[in-house]
């Protein structure tokens, strides 16, 4: 769709060249165009025939499928530029006012049933019937009913807003434009990929129903994220363990973020059908949060030689400043820095703008610094696979400690590698560091008045002495790339409870 934006007293109008013709027309991403109509609703009306026309002429154009290209049937492109430019009084005879261009409209409509009489209508003809009609109302301020037949489908409108999403100011490479593409797919393919008009809170109920009862390993593997709906429940539906809370949600989420974006531009009107699912997350009830580590399962954790070692140091550099495991997997040499005479490692490109921060080198974290300077701009640990829009590399790292963790026992999902931040934190709250200290170390928004009134934060050297306050006196821990360590003296033999989870 056309963006339209007022630039003193005229409307500008831009549309998006497709990439098999941008080398034609100078390699242009985009085509403006200033518009005659002095009112946003006019020159609406004239952008849309503007931009019909210009699709009309690129669809005509050999050896490019422009239907392919931007998703409009090629029915529906003949009806909007007809429709639009009969609606901006491209047919009046005589005049340039609203009775003058209706009375053109009646003269292309006598004209057509002159031509074809009471013989069945050719399809262009009945569109251009169709799109006539609805300009004459359009002329009179009136409504004109959707053609549902001329209507985008569902996948239709969802990949507009995916184009106008990715376009957003300061989105950082991540999964989130492939979950919302899933969400799409996953409705399109239930709903038959009708108009999104057409869908009701029963449609939405009805598929949120369905999403519950699926296994969570649905879409481990692109044969089934492909799977059409009936085969995807058919295979993986009404399963007892079923979706998390959370994932229905960002489910629920997308698809009213949709519905209103779609309502905006007239795909749709009415309630958000998809409003009204979203449960609110209790700890212990539908949420399990993380668990820090005990230390005799820390133990149990360590006895082991792992065929990597850089999985051992990784779970040791978490240990020992609570970071992220794609901020440590992806950790390259030239972000171990110093500074008035702390080491550091400069955390940046993070999730959130706090997560961009500064985490001096614990002491027994020494080894990184050396390793950080003979690897240079280079990974630390390269053998973790970048992966996904962003080329990160905790999403390897995550499956190997996965892995790792369930050799020896561990099946709990609240034990995981960001446990490791729970420890850590565990350690700060008994040795009484200021929340707002901590929060500057871990990567965590500050509270209000700090955040306003010392944006500065505490310095390198305080948050160095913080960071030495970790400590695991219950746990023998490895070095970089060590064995299997014998256990701790009066140490737990065999697995605690949660471990055997």
């Amino acid at each position: 769709m056309a963006a339209l934006r007022q630039r003193h007293n005229k409307f500008e109008a831009k549309v998006r060249v497709p990439k098999p013709l941008r080398a034609s027309l100078g390699n242009r991403e985009y085509i403006y165009r200033t518009l005659n109509s002095t009112n946003r609703r006019a020159a609406k009306l004239e952008a849309v025939e503007w931009e019909t026309g210009l699709k009309l002429e690129w669809a005509s154009e050999q050896g490019h499928d422009c239907g392919a290209l931007d998703g409009l049937r090629q029915e529906r492109r003949i009806y909007e530029h007809v429709r639009a430019k009969a609606a901006r009084g491209a047919f009046t005879v005589n005049g340039d006012c609203s009775e003058a261009a209706l009375a053109g409209i009646d003269h292309e409509l006598d004209k057509l049933a002159e031509r074809y009489g009471p013989a069945d209508l050719p399809r262009p003809a009945e569109l251009r019937i169709a799109a006539l009609q609805d300009a004459a109302r359009d002329l009179q301020g009136l409504p004109a009913k959707p053609r549902a037949e001329l209507e985008p489908t569902f996948t239709e409108v969802a990949a507009d807003f995916m184009e106008w999403w990715s376009r957003q100011g300061g989105l950082k490479p991540a999964n989130t434009a492939n979950q919302k593409r899933a969400t799409f797919r996953l409705f399109a393919s239930y709903f038959n990929d009708r108009p999104i008009r057409e869908v009701r809170k029963a449609d939405a109920a009805r598929f949120m129903d369905g999403l519950r009862g699926l296994n969570p390993v649905w879409g481990r593997s692109v044969e089934t994220r492909q799977l059409a709906w009936g085969e995807l429940q058919r295979r993986f539906g009404n399963s007892e363990k079923g979706l998390s809370t959370s994932s229905l949600n960002r489910h629920s989420t997308t698809l009213g973020a949709l519905w209103k974006w779609a309502e905006e531009r007239e795909y749709c009107e009415g309630r958000n059908p998809f409003v009204g699912f979203r449960e609110r997350l209790r700890q212990g009830v539908n949420l399990k949060g993380y668990e820090a580590w005990e230390d005799h399962e820390l133990n149990h954790l360590f006895n082991e030689r792992h065929k990597r070692s850089d999985m051992r140091e990784l779970i040791l550099a978490g240990m020992f400043t609570g970071m992220r495991i794609n901020e440590i997997a992806s950790l390259t040499g030239d972000q171990v820095q110093e500074r008035e005479g702390v080491r550091f490692i400069a955390v940046r490109d993070a999730k959130t703008p706090a997560g961009n921060r500064e985490v001096p080198l614990h002491s027994r974290l020494g080894w990184l610094w050396q390793r950080a300077r003979q690897v240079g701009d280079a990974r630390i640990w390269p053998n973790f696979n970048g992966e996904g829009p962003g080329q990160k590399a905790g999403a390897d790292a995550g499956r190997e400690f996965s892995h790792y963790k369930k050799r020896r026992g561990f099946t709990s999902r609240t034990k995981a590698f960001h446990s490791f931040r729970k420890n850590v934190t565990r350690i700060m709250e008994r040795n009484r560091v200021h929340e707002n200290e901590w929060a500057q170390v871990l990567g965590h928004e500050k509270g209000f008045t700090y955040g306003r009134y010392n944006a500065d934060g505490i310095t390198l050297e305080q948050k160095a002495a913080i960071i030495e306050l970790i400590a695991y006196p219950g746990v023998n821990l490895p070095e970089p790339g060590e064995g299997p360590i014998p256990a701790a003296p009066g140490s737990q033999p065999c697995m605690s409870s949660t471990a055997s989870r």
